[in-house]
């Protein structure tokens, strides 16, 4: 099922943590009007005046997904309402540097925009959140 042009349920809901776990990772149906709101209102504009696909790693998390991968409990994630992600063939920190660009210069109001970096793993990734009223238009980098 489609989200918007460029973004799917699938997406949303994929996560390989979820399966080796045997995690119901399926949406709500007050998750998947979250979704949809943030495919159609955030993600959707940027993939389309960008024109670089997003490469999703973690959307939607319920509440033991969210646990199993160390996620605070007032992740974005747990309602639908953000990524961790990628642009295809950009590094993280030029998927940051983009999306920064563009969310200033076409005036998308947005909650965060993180470029994070796990100490650990050395794996990176960018976490762009939303809320429908609140946002804070923060962004900064993150080692976790």
């Amino acid at each position: 099922m489609r989200l918007s042009e460029n973004f799917t349920v699938e997406e949303a809901t994929r996560s390989n943590k979820a399966i080796s776990l045997n995690i119901d990772n399926s949406l709500s149906t007050e998750k998947l009007l979250n979704a949809e709101y943030f495919a159609k209102n955030i993600l959707q504009p940027l993939r389309s005046k960008i024109g670089i696909p997003f490469i999703i790693s973690s959307w939607y998390r319920c509440p033991a997904l969210n646990k199993a991968v160390g996620g605070v409990s007032t992740s974005a994630h747990l309602s639908a309402m953000a990524i961790d992600f990628k642009l295809y063939g950009k590094t993280s920190k030029q998927t940051y540097d983009i999306i920064l660009k563009a969310i200033n210069f076409f005036n998308i109001d947005y909650d965060q925009l993180i470029e994070e970096r796990n100490t650990k793993t050395n794996s990176t990734w960018v976490h762009l959140g939303v809320k429908k009223l609140g946002n804070r238009n923060q962004h900064f980098k993150l080692e976790v």
